[in-house]
């Protein structure tokens, strides 16, 4: 070793001129690789300190046992180990890379170079073997085939729910003109005074209102595939934040209604700010509409406010709370989290919010408890 702790490189010819005794000391100082001898039939006669450390037996231990030892059970059954002292021996070296075992039983991924050992005669006078532990490396490598498969399946999702959405589309416009067709057609005879069969209405507005909840789910969709794939552009204009909660605020009246469910806002008389008026109406949508849902039928409280730099948007529930192990995970695609799993929903609407914010440049968190609600808040640079 040099003396500024760098490895010094031998060149062949001072390899060559080392006396047996010095190379025999390089030998067993060697701690990176295990190089050790076996004679004719594999049996191991030498050791050094790097086998010792990569497989873990002592020379005690494996001198005079047959380096199958080294293999899992099904190569032995195989009878790799005498295959590769053939080859060794017919071609002048073997090499492989496969698993081996340690003297604990655990597995490592080794680089092997079996060298056939002969004398002046040809006479075959054993084997020399070095392995290298490339576990490390080889884990490296399976992460990032798992990685490179695990991006390439949420491709294909995104390209199948592009397809699927926009294909869904076509069908569903039409349900949804020919159903607004056959309620004024309705109406029209309602207001004639013909007789109407009992229930027709009800039967009309629930296909209306079916296929108004089967065209959001397919908008989410669709929102998700280009969220995916980079494909939303924001349309920022002069807008002013208050005016955009109230009016979410009042389309998700009839809803909170329904439940029994009072919506509070607070807010100044204006912020404005520069956003996509439309994407930030879907992200008060989303989270006011999760307010309603897991709120339990009590008060929803929305805040607006601005510190002349950032606004800031809370909606807070008093419902059933999000578990502190969900919380992490509650803007990832398609999770629902526990406390989710009997309502409907496609776990969609989080993300999407989380994914919209971050466009515009903000941020968005959660303070939650189970049994005392959720509040999500919101942080949108005035002008980015």
């Amino acid at each position: 070793m040099a003396d500024d702790g760098r490895r010094a490189h031998a060149d062949p010819e001072s390899i060559a001129g080392l006396r047996s005794e010095d190379f025999q000391l390089l030998v067993e100082t060697v701690v990176d690789y295990a190089i050790f001898m076996l004679d004719p039939s594999g049996v191991v006669t030498t050791w050094n300190r790097g086998a010792q450390r990569l497989k873990g037996f002592r020379p005690d231990e494996i001198i005079g046992r047959h380096f199958s030892a080294f293999y899992p059970a099904e190569d032995v059954a195989a009878r790799k180990p005498e295959r590769e002292l053939e080859l060794a021996a017919a071609q002048g070296r073997h090499e492989d890379e496969g698993w081996r075992v340690r003297s604990d039983g655990s597995l490592l991924w080794a680089s092997v170079v079996i060298t056939a050992l002969r004398d002046d005669s040809g006479r075959l006078r054993g084997f020399a073997k070095v392995t290298r532990d490339l576990t490390e490396r080889r884990r490296a490598e399976e992460d990032w085939v798992e990685l490179a498969r695990a991006e390439a399946a949420l491709r294909l999702r995104d390209e199948f729910l592009s397809i699927a959405s926009h294909e869904l589309r076509t069908p569903l416009n039409a349900l949804l003109l020919n159903t607004a067709s056959v309620d004024f057609a309705i109406r029209d005879l309602e207001a004639s005074g013909a007789a109407l069969p009992v229930g027709l209405l009800d039967r009309v507005a629930s296909i209306s209102k079916q296929g108004a909840r089967l065209n959001d789910l397919i908008e989410r969709l669709l929102d998700v595939s280009r969220l995916a794939t980079g494909r939303v552009a924001l349309q920022r204009e002069s807008m002013d934040l208050v005016e955009v909660v109230s009016d979410v605020i009042a389309t998700c009246r009839p809803e909170a209604d329904r439940i029994g469910s009072v919506v509070r806002l607070s807010a100044p008389p204006d912020v404005p700010g520069l956003w996509d008026p439309l994407r930030i109406g879907q992200i008060v949508t989303n989270l006011l509409s999760n307010a309603l849902k897991y709120g339990s039928g009590k008060p929803v409280e929305v805040n607006v406010d601005t510190d002349g730099e950032r606004a800031r948007i809370a909606v807070r529930d008093r419902g059933i709370g999000i578990a502190p192990e969900h919380q992490p995970h509650i803007f990832d695609r398609f999770n629902r989290g526990s406390v989710a799993r009997d309502t409907a929903g496609l776990g969609l609407g989080l993300y999407i919010v989380e994914q919209l914010v971050r466009a515009h440049g903000g941020t968005v968190g959660v303070d939650s408890a189970i049994g005392q609600g959720s509040t999500f808040h919101v942080e949108l640079p005035l002008n980015p």
